[in-house]
């Protein structure tokens, strides 16, 4: 397994390092952290005139049809800018979703539309458990009643299709609902959250959609829903990772530069220790979610969601230490508000709990161990 990037994952990266830094700077983030919408219209013209909108999207639907590991180079930049919009919900989750649909016609409309820009598609689906029984859906002789509770949907109020699991007599299916069709029948209350992400607990009051809002039956929308959360996990592992590793770069420019006692504090031995334990745990989960991203378009279902797992745990375990050890290590200033050490560790925070949080990784592991036994022929995926 080759870690080094090709020709065009290293363009990919440069030029996103290169808009991100002038577009998405720390006043950016600040600004829209408290912003209604989190993201300005101009700002997600600008990404799908770039094309990362639909990096993943087949080229018959207007993408550009590459891997996953392409869409991790940018992921990682990505989390290091900790840029906002819903480029992991639309682009990444709901694609995958979409993917999975068994009408040609929704897929076709909802992918060019979400390459384009032109629609934004938000699923609410953040986490490894089931999704079923929360929502409801009743079949009427015209198209479907749904109802229930849908909670921590990020970016909801920009929405312009809701990709909704519920349960029908035949099990769980996912529904697409048009937001605009739904007024009135959709509550959301928002839920105020300290990464800044506008997100909403949502409420269903008997909306009525037609027959062909089902996009995925129930044959086969627990398998798409938990790939879409598998993608959704490695997309959020990647993202940490490239959080940490800007703060690690951002420290280890700090430790050179703030001086005590006439020398600069990195020439301490007990700073040199915890740059070193930072560089670790960086390396380390970067190794992980690497593994990962190679894996979604490399290995079986089975073998994927081990390293899925792995890596988001990995991400969610070591990321937030690699934050508290740059607060231990900038002192004071590095609490303040003023200082933008705390977006990383507010983001990273909220990344950890998405797709995945750390007891539920963990209890996934143990379950999927447990399923498959610690045979000889396990190769650790390459």
């Amino acid at each position: 397994m080759d870690f080094g990037l090709t020709e065009t994952q290293e363009l990919i990266r440069a030029s996103a390092a290169e808009w991100l830094s002038e577009r998405s700077g720390p006043e950016f983030v600040r600004a829209m952290a408290d912003d209604e919408q989190g993201y300005t219209d101009e700002y997600w013209r600008e990404l799908a005139e770039l094309g990362w909108l639909g990096l993943l999207i087949p080229e018959e639907h207007g993408g550009s049809g590459m891997q996953f590991a392409d869409m991790a180079v940018l992921l990682h930049e990505w989390g290091a800018a900790l840029a906002p919009g819903p480029l992991v919900e639309s682009s990444v989750v709901a694609a995958s979703l979409i993917a999975d649909s068994d009408s040609d016609d929704a897929k076709s409309r909802l992918l060019s539309e979400v390459a384009s820009g032109e629609s934004v598609v938000i699923p609410a689906v953040t986490s490894l458990a089931g999704e079923g029984g929360r929502i409801t859906a009743s079949e009427t002789a015209d198209g479907w009643v749904l109802g229930g509770a849908a909670n921590f949907v990020p970016y909801e109020n920009t929405a312009d299709t809701l990709l909704i699991p519920a349960t029908t007599d035949a099990g769980v299916a996912l529904f697409a609902l048009d937001t605009a069709s739904c007024s009135g029948t959709v509550t959301e209350m928002p839920v105020k959250m300290a990464s800044g992400v506008p997100t909403y607990d949502l409420g269903l009051n008997e909306v009525v959609c037609p027959a062909g809002a089902m996009l995925v039956p129930p044959s086969a929308a627990e398998d798409a829903i938990r790939r879409a959360k598998s993608i959704g996990a490695t997309a959020r592992a990647i993202q940490m990772v490239g959080a940490g590793n800007a703060v690690l770069d951002r420290t280890l420019e700090y430790v050179k530069t703030r001086r005590q006692f006439g020398r600069p504090i990195g020439a301490f031995q007990a700073i040199q220790h915890y740059m070193t334990d930072m560089a670790l745990k960086v390396k380390s989960a970067q190794l992980m979610v690497q593994r990962a991203a190679w894996a979604i378009d490399n290995v079986d279902d089975s073998k994927r969601h081990e390293l899925v797992l792995q890596a988001k745990w990995a991400a969610n375990t070591l990321m937030p230490q690699v934050c508290w050890t740059a607060h231990q290590v900038h002192g004071a200033i590095g609490f303040t508000w003023e200082h933008d050490l705390h977006l990383y560790t507010r983001r990273m925070l909220s990344w950890r709990a998405e797709y995945g949080d750390t007891e539920e990784t963990r209890t996934e592991m143990i379950r999927y161990l447990g399923d498959h036994g610690n045979s000889d022929d396990r190769d650790g995926g390459g």
